[in-house]
């Protein structure tokens, strides 16, 4: 009664959530849920990013408000990577940031920029349709610094001998090389094999503990936040490998069960933190329940138990 009741109660939300959940956890078929889709730039949060708009196609500068951060946002959200004024919007922020020049300049990228906003680069262009040559130069130049352990770490540009991969990072990368894979900017074996390796990286730290001693790295790690901006979480790790095999693998028994936990008598999870900074709008109330951390709860149980 309870998973009926939680279902219904996300898809009397908004569309940014309808259309996932419709994809991901009533398995609808991909017209109805792109039918959906289609309604988030004039409804709801989506409709509220486009009114946000600058006439000079950003957004407003601020911590979790400039035009980097509220792309990242609203490919969350899931707005179609066609509307007009959003794709016009990325694009003048890749051309002014990911010139040709810089594109095929690896030793700029990497000690110019933060690995992160490189991942941030790649996943918009991938996302919106920019320029696959500068973003097949991009990809190729985040690969080189892949880690031996796996993962990646933004460190690397002040810090050339960094060893060990952070959370962060590894997601934001990650993300971006998946986009880029999707749309055909990289070979799926060359994105697959160096996933996989990441992946092997976070499963031996169970997600957010040390791989040596087994404590919690950071407590902030387990907190439930959306959006997430730059920071790592485990239930946007997990929401990340919902799409992989190593779902699978028994070393996020752990995890697993801290996200178990948070679920409430009702079958919803809570909106428990945000990260400090300033938004554009709040899609949900601290203290409420959170549908967007119900839904990316759902879908990793349901990867993870083969059904939901």
């Amino acid at each position: 009664m309870t998973r009926g009741l939680v279902l219904g109660w996300l898809l009397e939300g908004d569309p940014a959530i309808r259309w996932q959940a419709m994809r991901d956890l009533c398995r609808a078929p991909e017209p109805e849920w792109q039918a959906e889709r289609r309604r988030i730039p004039t409804e709801g949060w989506g409709k509220q990013y486009l009114e946000a708009l600058l006439p000079d196609g950003s957004w407003p500068e601020g911590r979790w408000t400039g035009t980097v951060w509220t792309l990242l946002t609203i490919m969350d959200v899931g707005v179609p990577p066609d509307h007009a004024r959003i794709q016009a919007a990325a694009f003048g922020f890749l051309s002014r940031n990911l010139t040709a020049e810089r594109a095929r300049d690896a030793s700029w990228l990497l000690t110019r920029m933060d690995l992160c906003h490189l991942g941030f680069w790649l996943r918009a262009g991938a996302y919106f349709g920019f320029d696959r040559e500068r973003l097949a130069s991009l990809a190729d130049t985040i690969f080189q610094v892949q880690l031996t352990d796996g993962g990646w770490n933004c460190r690397i540009r002040t810090n050339p001998k960094t060893t060990h991969s952070s959370f962060h990072t590894t997601f934001n990368v990650l993300e971006g090389l998946r986009e880029a894979a999707s749309a055909g900017i990289i070979e799926a074996a060359t994105f697959r094999a160096g996933e996989a390796r990441a992946l092997e990286f976070m499963l031996a730290h169970q997600m957010y503990r040390s791989d040596r001693t087994g404590e919690v790295v950071n407590e902030r790690f387990t907190h439930l936040t959306f959006p997430s901006h730059w920071h790592y979480t485990v239930l946007r790790g997990l929401d990340y490998m919902h799409r992989c095999p190593e779902i699978a693998d028994p070393r996020l028994a752990d995890p697993i069960v801290l996200i178990e936990r948070r679920c409430k008598p009702s079958g919803r999870w809570p909106v428990e933190k945000r990260i400090p900074g300033s938004t554009l709008f709040e899609m949900e109330r601290l203290g409420s329940d959170s549908r967007w951390n119900t839904l990316r709860a759902l879908r990793v149980l349901a990867a993870r138990s083969g059904g939901w």
